[in-house]
């Protein structure tokens, strides 16, 4: 069986694992995982004050002009945010598929974080190396519930003999 990596991802935590023999005679396959990586900065918390209220862009004084609206340049702040740790989704999976001459790797985030992964992932795998999508977000899952999540959308074997 070719070597398979799966990565499970969102805004704040990434997952990854692998495909193991079960030691279980009910179960043929098991999910491992790897360490998870996590996004140093709480995106909720952004755009608040210390104080826990959203931040305003309050102007009083009618010499300084007109209130410019901030909202926009938070949200382009929070998909920079995003962008960076998922660079560093990509880099993780790199170093995890290194050597790999062929194989597979799942790659099942929520739609915005799998947009800014996929094509920086795609250029950093092998030629020989296939990349299969989901677009869910499945980081709240056990290895177990994940597991067969995936094998009823066909991207890995299932875990019990004979099942789907």
């Amino acid at each position: 069986m070719n070597e398979i990596c799966i990565v499970v991802a969102d805004a704040k935590v990434a997952r990854f694992f692998g495909i193991e023999a079960a030691d279980s005679p009910r179960e043929r396959l098991k999910l491992v995982e790897q360490a998870p990586l996590t996004n140093v900065i709480d995106l909720e918390v952004l755009g608040k004050s210390v104080t826990g209220r959203v931040r305003t862009e309050t102007n009083t004084n009618r010499g300084a002009g007109p209130v410019h609206p901030i909202g926009a340049q938070r949200e382009r702040h929070r998909i920079e945010l995003e962008r960076r740790f998922g660079r560093e989704i990509v880099s993780r999976t790199t170093e995890i598929i290194d050597g790999w001459p062929a194989g597979t790797v799942v790659l099942v985030a929520e739609p915005r974080m799998l947009g800014l992964v996929r094509e920086p992932l795609r250029k950093a795998m092998q030629p020989g190396m296939a990349l299969k999508e989901l677009a869910k977000n499945y980081t709240q899952l056990t290895a177990a519930e994940l597991h067969d999540h995936l094998a009823v959308n066909s991207l890995v074997p299932a875990r019990r003999a004979g099942a789907q």
